[in-house]
């Protein structure tokens, strides 16, 4: 009995310990401590998660990057493979007659199918082949590269001539330009533009006739330079005697009568 009451005593009091809650610290019993290095950056877990998101984002980003070139990558290569296809199915055309005269034709055949096997499995990619041969040129606007242009009788309209390269196309898109020669009829020969009538040289104004000069009066003739009158063509009062006859109260002597010269020589 001793002993169970000794253990029942000790248990209450472990109880009571443990219920009893202890003191409730005080401020004042914190002291300040300066911050470890490298303290001040640390950071809160928020941020942290958001750290390691972001990091989780751009690796996802570039490895869809790298994906996508690889994709892109490929898709360039079967591109190029269509083109090649394309160009292997306008070899087989050709040598059909070559390999049937040659006694191949079994081989021809065989290539064929071949082909139409490669051409099917770019169909299910959604790639397609295209050979603009002998199409008009409106209708493969869009999806040719004239490299050339070819002219002869042959040709009614502007048409494609030769195929170098087919186009290729993706789900309906045009993502290779076929490489072309166009063919169109043989230009007209230049005209010469006809040459322009000279205009004609401008006439010359007439001269406006001025009023005729005043003519001068033609000089009067002049009279005849007076004649003087002969010996017979004296006025009718002109009497030749008129100077020997003198009045008749002159004397002839009397001028000699007064002259004591006159008298000496009569005298003598």
């Amino acid at each position: 009995m001793s002993s169970s009451a000794e253990a029942a005593a000790q248990f209450a009091g472990q109880t009571t310990a443990e219920t009893t809650e202890p003191p409730a610290l005080d401020w004042a019993e914190f002291a300040e401590r300066p911050l470890p290095e490298g303290g001040d950056e640390a950071v809160s877990p928020q941020a942290e998660l958001a750290g390691v998101l972001q990091r989780r984002h751009e690796d996802l980003s570039a490895a869809r990057g790298e994906a996508a070139q690889a994709a892109s990558g490929a898709r360039d290569t079967v591109f190029e493979l269509a083109s090649l296809v394309g160009r292997l199915e306008q070899l087989i055309a050709d040598s059909e007659q070559p390999l049937a005269d040659s006694g191949q034709a079994r081989l021809h055949r065989r290539l064929r199918i071949l082909k139409e096997q490669m051409l099917q499995t770019l169909r299910d990619d959604a790639v397609e082949v295209r050979d603009p041969l002998g199409l008009p040129a409106d209708e493969v606007a869009d999806w040719v590269d004239p490299v050339g242009w070819r002219y002869g009788p042959q040709f009614t309209a502007e048409t494609v001539a030769q195929t170098d390269e087919p186009a290729v196309f993706h789900r309906g898109a045009v993502v290779r330009l076929a490489r072309v020669f166009m063919g169109s009829p043989e230009p007209e020969a230049a005209q010469k533009p006809e040459a322009a009538p000279e205009p004609e040289a401008a006439l010359e104004p007439e001269p406006v006739l001025e009023p005729e000069a005043a003519q001068k009066p033609e000089p009067a003739p002049e009279p005849e330079a007076a004649q003087k009158p002969t010996e017979t063509d004296r006025a009718p009062d002109s009497d030749p005697t008129t100077e020997t006859d003198r009045a008749p109260d002159s004397d002839p002597t009397s001028e000699t009568a007064g002259d004591p010269d006159s008298e000496t020589d009569n005298d003598a």
